[in-house]
């Protein structure tokens, strides 16, 4: 415990940060793969593992801090084709959060291809873009969640927290899709 001028401050567990980058793994600039997790607390349970696929390098590095933060394991690809080549990622994972417009292959198409191989974990889409008709589009492909970017990270972080609850969608009955919008829940 840190004290500063009357309050009092704990130290952050520190955050590690794995970059694909440099691993052969992808010849771009920019890195296709990145890993963020903070290592859990004696007597803490693990944390949720989340898969991230977010085009925009600045947004998608600041939501995997933030849910870091918020005690998440968070592996963030820059496309969808990244993901696909990294499904091994998806079976260590406890959800995936895309994004619905993505380069080469959008968030919506990216979905039934991740079912086709055998990907059946909670999906929560986020998106700027909200539309009745892409949220019912979303819902019918097996999403969970579908999240108005702006709504924050502390939002999305409750949703994964009770995405990672629920069943697998598509092997339980019990689930609904749920839109969390500006005005939303």
């Amino acid at each position: 415990m840190i004290k500063k001028r009357g309050v009092a401050l704990s130290p952050i567990p520190p955050i590690v940060v794995q970059s694909l980058k440099n691993s052969g793994v992808t010849s771009s600039a920019e890195p296709k793969s990145s890993l963020l997790a903070r290592f859990p607390r004696e007597g803490e349970a693990a944390p949720i593992r989340v898969l991230i696929v977010e085009d925009d390098e600045n947004y998608r590095e600041i939501v995997s801090s933030e849910l870091t933060w918020h005690g998440f394991a968070v592996r963030s690809f820059a496309d969808g084709d990244a993901l696909l080549g990294s499904l091994d990622a998806a079976a260590e994972a406890d959800v995936i959060v895309l994004d619905w417009r993505l380069p080469t292959i959008s968030g919506i198409d990216l979905l039934p291809q991740l079912r086709q191989r055998g990907v059946n974990l909670p999906v929560v889409f986020l998106t700027s873009h909200a539309d009745p008709t892409y949220e019912k589009l979303a819902f019918e492909r097996g999403a969970l969640v579908i999240i108005d970017k702006t709504r924050g990270v502390d939002i999305l972080a409750k949703c994964l927290k009770l995405a990672a609850k629920s069943d697998k969608p598509g092997l339980s009955p019990h689930w609904s899709p749920t839109l969390v919008g500006r005005g939303g829940r």
